[in-house]
């Protein structure tokens, strides 16, 4: 029996290890909206929505903790979160009618996003280089703007061959029809996971040469 406490002990803390980085930030943020994120104009808007509720959410956790209990709090928040989601798909629908036909039924799923967001906030989540819960959501959220547009701009450019209105002949040619669905989002997005996570371990070794000099330094 204590044998399995410290195996399940151990796989918490490995997953919980997981889940405090970037790159698991980064990646469950911008999943509900990949489907969708097919050119440079969707994947800026999904992400500015996305990353838009994700703050909003963040801040508003907390004041939705003081007066909900531990059985009201999903409901309320989820109510909250899809409330926020639809206030921000009208914002696009008056912004830019053609973008919002586009992104259809994706909009609403963005409050999945706005839902981890007050969860993150109201539990005390912090995720480096962020201080304070708040600041991780909106690190969150400017990682998730940045690789949606991204997304959109590499799917854009590989399937219609356009790039900020230039036109690439070979690439107009001969499109790579991939890069249209799901699945070349998702090459796009583990490609963006890989850059992060590689950002993120060259900065854990930078900081543990500095902790190793210092200490270098208070031994001599």
């Amino acid at each position: 029996m204590a044998l399995n406490e410290n195996i399940v002990r151990e796989q918490d803390a490995r997953i919980s290890k997981m889940v405090h980085t970037p790159t698991f930030l980064v990646v469950a943020g911008a999943l509900p909206g990949l489907f969708v994120a097919t050119s440079f104009e969707n994947g800026l808007m999904i992400g500015l929505v996305t990353a838009a509720a994700i703050v909003l959410m963040a801040s508003l956790a907390p004041l939705l903790r003081c007066f909900t209990s531990m059985w009201s709090r999903v409901p309320v928040m989820l109510m909250v979160s899809v409330t926020a989601a639809t206030l921000l798909g009208f914002a696009v629908r008056v912004a830019n009618p053609v973008v919002f036909e586009s992104l259809g039924i994706y909009l609403p799923l963005v409050a999945v996003n706005a839902l981890v967001a007050a969860w993150i906030a109201s539990d005390g989540l912090t995720v480096a280089p962020a201080k304070t819960p708040l600041m991780t959501a909106m690190f969150a959220a400017a990682m998730v703007l940045a690789a949606l547009t991204f997304v959109g701009f590499i799917n854009g450019m590989l399937t219609t061959g356009q790039v900020f209105g230039l036109t690439m002949g070979e690439l107009a040619a001969s499109p790579i029809a991939a890069f249209g669905k799901p699945t070349g989002s998702l090459l796009v997005l583990a490609l963006v996971a890989v850059f992060v996570q590689s950002v993120e371990q060259a900065c854990a070794k930078g900081a543990a040469a500095d902790e190793d000099s210092l200490k270098g330094g208070e031994r001599s």
